[in-house]
C-alpha cells in the first residue's frame, strides 16, 4: 500500500514540474502599426516653401526664387590681336675704329743709303730737299679686334697726319685699300704739312665694304729743306691716325656691342563696340608677346606704362629672342591677373585723354655676346601682341545693350501634395525685386508672367509698362551700393489654380538714353539679379482639396502574432470636413489593397470667428487582417470648409492626426 501511495506522489510531482517549465497562454494586445499627422508644417516640409506665422499662429506661405541673373562677363572683354609691328634692321651702330701709325725720322733716314752719314743723330745741320722720300710704302692696319668685315650704309674715314719732323713735308698722297682684294677704300692728299703742325682730311665711305686687314699705301711724300740748321733727333716722328666714325652697318661679321636698334612708341585702340572705357580691372587673363627674329643675338623689351599692379607699370624685361630657323614664333606669356589698365591713351597726349586705347613701347636690341656674329640689313624683328582679358570691373561708358531674359520655367513644389480641388483666397501677393549693381541706367519690361498647373495656365495682369531701374553707385572704397526696384502684382487668381510652374520672360535695356554725365561702371560678377517673392496668407475657402501623405508601417513579427481586427482613430483639428481614404502599398510602392474608402470625417468645432476650439475624434473598427506584405499606407484627405461662403484662417496648431492600431493575439512561450 505504501508503494502505491509513493508512486502516485511521484507521478503528481513530475506532472506539476512539467506544467511549471512549459507554460502556454494567449494574450490580446492593441498596438499602433501606423501613425500620420497632416499639418501645414509637414505638408510643405519637402518643398521650397517657408512658413511664416504671426503672434497668433496664423500661417502665411512664402515662396522665394531667383528668376534672373544677368551675366555681363562678355560685355567688356578684350580679346584681340594688337600692336603688330615689323622692326627692320636698317642698320646697326658701331663704335669708332681708331688706328694709329708712327714713322720716325730715324727710320726714314736709315732706309736711304748714306743718308745716316750725312744726318747723324744728335747733330745740328741743314736738311736738304729730299723728294720722293716715300714711294708706295705700305702700312698694315689691323682692325680684327673690331670686326672681320663690314658693309656700311654710312661712315666717315678720317685721316690725320701730325708732322713732328724738324722740317716741312709736302705732296703727300695716301691710299687705303682692303688687303684681301685690293679694292680702294679712299684716297687722300696733303699738299703741305709744316713742321710741328697737323693736317686732317675725311672721306664719306657709305656703301663701302671694309675688311679687318687694311693697307695704307703712302704713294708719295717729299721732305722739304729745313730753314737753316736744325737738330737731328731720330725719335721725331710723323704720326698717322686713321679714324672710322659715325659707322652705320648694313651687313657685318663682328663682335657687336649691346645697342638699341629700334624704338616704336604707339597707341592702339580696342574695338569695344559702343562702349567707351577709360579703365578696367583685370579679373584674369594673359598677354602673349609673339616675336620672330632673324638676328642671332636679338633682344626685345615691351612696356605698357598704363598697365599697373600696385602702382608699378608693366614691363616685359629683357626678352632674349633666339634666331629663327623657320617661321616659328617665340612666345612670351604674362599673367595679368590683378592688374589695372588705363585706357585713356598716352599720358599727356596731344588732344587730351581718349578711350579704349592703350599706349605701348617696343624696343629691339642687339644683345652683346662677346662672340663674332653676322647680321645684315635684311634682319628684322616681327612681333604682335595677343590680349585675352576678362574684366573684374570697367569704368567709362559701357554702351547701350538689350538683354532678353527667358522665357524660363520656374518649378514650384508648394502644391505638390495637393492632387486636386479648389481654393479661394482673400489675397495673395507677388512681387519681383530687381537689384541693380551696375552703374548705369536701365529699363525693364516684363513680357510674360504666368502660372501653370500642367492642366491650366493663367496669366498675371501685366500692364506692359516699362520699369525704370536706377543706377548703382560706388563708395570712395569702390564698394557697390545697389539700387532696388520692387514690382508688386496681385497674385490670388494665379495661386488659386494651384500652380506647379511659373513662366517668366523680360527684356532689359541698358543705358536706353545713351551716355549720361555720370561715369558708368560695371562689375560683371555683380550685375542685375531679380527675385520673385510670393506670399500666401492661408485665409481661404477650400472645396474638395485633396491632400496626399505616405507613412511607413511598423508591424510585429508575424510569426508571433495574429491580427484579429484593426482600429482607425482620426483626430481632426482642421475646421474642414474631410473624406478619408487609405491605400496599402508593398515595399515597391505597388498597391495591395484599399483599406478604407471615402469615409466622412466631421470638422473640428469652431467658435463664431471660425477658430477651432475642439478637435473632432472618430474611431472606425475594421475586420482586416492581411498585412503580410504591407510596408506603407497612403492617406488621401479630401477637405472642404464647412461653409463655402466664409473664408477660414489656418493656424499652426491645426492638424489631422490619424492612428492605425491592430488588435493582435500573441502566444507567449508556446
Amino acid at each position: 500500500m505504501k508503494k502505491i501511495l509513493l508512486a502516485l506522489f511521484i507521478s503528481f510531482i513530475i506532472s506539476c514540474q512539467h506544467e511549471t517549465e512549459r507554460p502556454n497562454w494567449d494574450v490580446d494586445l492593441i498596438i499602433p502599426i501606423a501613425h500620420t499627422k497632416v499639418n501645414i508644417e509637414n505638408i510643405i516640409s519637402d518643398s521650397s516653401i517657408s512658413v511664416n506665422e504671426d503672434a497668433s499662429g496664423f500661417i502665411s506661405l512664402v515662396f522665394q526664387k531667383e528668376i534672373l541673373n544677368v551675366n555681363f562677363d562678355t560685355l567688356i572683354k578684350i580679346d584681340a590681336i594688337a600692336d603688330e609691328q615689323t622692326h627692320t634692321l636698317d642698320s646697326a651702330s658701331f663704335e669708332d675704329v681708331v688706328i694709329s701709325d708712327t714713322a720716325t725720322i730715324g727710320e726714314t733716314i736709315n732706309e736711304i743709303p748714306g743718308l745716316s752719314f750725312l744726318l747723324p743723330n744728335g747733330t745740328t745741320t741743314t736738311i736738304p730737299d729730299i723728294p720722293n722720300i716715300a714711294q708706295n710704302d705700305t702700312i698694315n692696319i689691323d682692325a680684327s679686334e673690331y670686326f672681320e668685315t663690314m658693309t656700311l650704309y654710312k661712315g666717315n674715314l678720317i685721316v690725320e697726319i701730325k708732322n713732328n719732323f724738324p722740317t716741312d713735308i709736302s705732296n703727300i698722297v695716301l691710299k687705303l685699300v682692303n688687303k684681301s682684294d685690293q679694292t680702294t677704300i679712299a684716297n687722300f692728299s696733303f699738299p703741305l704739312i709744316q713742321s710741328g703742325s697737323n693736317a686732317i682730311d675725311s672721306v664719306f665711305i657709305g656703301g663701302q665694304t671694309i675688311d679687318e686687314n687694311i693697307f695704307a699705301i703712302l704713294i708719295n711724300m717729299d721732305v722739304d729743306a729745313s730753314n737753316g740748321s736744325v737738330l737731328i733727333d731720330y725719335s721725331d716722328a710723323i704720326i698717322t691716325t686713321i679714324n672710322i666714325s659715325d659707322i652705320g652697318i648694313t651687313e657685318a661679321t663682328a663682335i657687336f656691342p649691346e645697342q638699341q636698334l629700334t624704338e616704336k612708341l604707339k597707341e592702339h585702340s580696342f574695338d569695344l563696340g559702343e562702349a567707351q572705357i577709360t579703365e578696367i580691372g583685370i579679373k584674369e587673363g594673359t598677354v602673349k608677346i609673339n616675336v620672330l627674329s632673324t638676328l642671332p643675338n636679338g633682344k626685345m623689351v615691351y612696356n605698357i606704362p598704363s598697365l599697373t599692379k600696385n602702382g608699378i607699370p608693366f614691363t616685359s624685361g629683357d626678352m632674349i629672342v633666339p634666331e629663327a630657323t623657320d617661321n616659328e614664333l617665340t612666345t612670351f606669356s604674362f599673367d595679368f591677373k590683378g592688374y589695372m589698365l588705363d585706357l585713356t591713351g598716352q599720358e599727356g597726349r596731344f588732344g587730351g585723354d581718349t578711350v579704349n586705347t592703350i599706349y605701348t613701347e617696343a624696343y629691339t636690341f642687339i644683345d652683346y655676346t662677346g662672340t663674332i656674329e653676322e647680321i645684315n640689313q635684311s634682319d628684322s624683328f616681327y612681333s604682335f601682341i595677343e590680349f585675352d582679358l576678362t574684366t573684374e570691373y570697367a569704368k567709362g561708358y559701357i554702351g547701350q545693350d538689350t538683354i532678353n531674359f527667358g522665357p524660363e520655367i520656374i518649378n514650384m513644389d508648394i502644391f505638390n501634395i495637393i492632387e486636386s480641388g479648389d481654393i479661394d483666397l482673400i489675397e495673395a501677393s507677388m512681387n519681383i525685386n530687381i537689384n541693380n549693381y551696375i552703374g548705369a541706367d536701365a529699363i525693364m519690361r516684363i513680357n510674360n508672367l504666368s502660372a501653370i498647373n500642367d492642366d491650366t495656365e493663367i496669366s498675371a495682369m501685366i500692364d506692359g509698362n516699362t520699369y525704370d531701374i536706377q543706377r548703382a553707385s560706388l563708395t570712395s572704397y569702390n564698394s557697390i551700393i545697389p539700387t532696388n526696384t520692387q514690382i508688386n502684382i496681385d497674385a490670388d487668381e494665379i495661386i488659386e489654380i494651384l500652380p506647379n510652374k511659373i513662366n517668366t520672360s523680360a527684356t532689359f535695356y541698358v543705358n536706353p538714353n545713351g551716355s549720361s554725365a555720370q561715369q558708368d561702371f560695371i562689375y560683371p560678377s555683380q550685375s542685375i539679379n531679380g527675385q520673385i517673392n510670393l506670399e500666401i496668407p492661408l485665409n481661404l475657402i477650400a472645396n474638395n482639396l485633396a491632400i496626399v501623405d505616405t507613412t511607413n508601417m511598423t508591424l510585429p513579427n508575424e510569426e508571433e502574432y495574429e491580427i484579429e481586427k484593426i482600429f482607425l482613430t482620426i483626430n481632426n483639428g482642421f475646421p474642414f470636413d474631410a473624406d478619408i481614404k487609405f491605400i496599402l502599398l508593398d515595399e515597391n510602392n505597388l498597391i495591395i489593397d484599399t483599406l478604407l474608402q471615402n469615409t466622412f470625417i466631421v470638422s473640428a468645432i469652431t467658435d463664431n470667428n471660425n477658430i477651432v476650439i475642439k478637435n473632432s475624434t472618430s474611431t472606425i473598427e475594421m475586420d482586416y487582417t492581411n498585412f503580410e506584405s504591407v510596408k506603407k499606407i497612403v492617406t488621401y484627405s479630401n477637405f472642404s470648409t464647412v461653409s463655402n461662403n466664409e473664408h477660414i484662417k489656418l493656424y499652426s496648431n491645426y492638424n489631422l492626426d490619424v492612428t492605425l492600431s491592430a488588435k493582435i493575439n500573441k502566444k507567449i512561450a508556446e
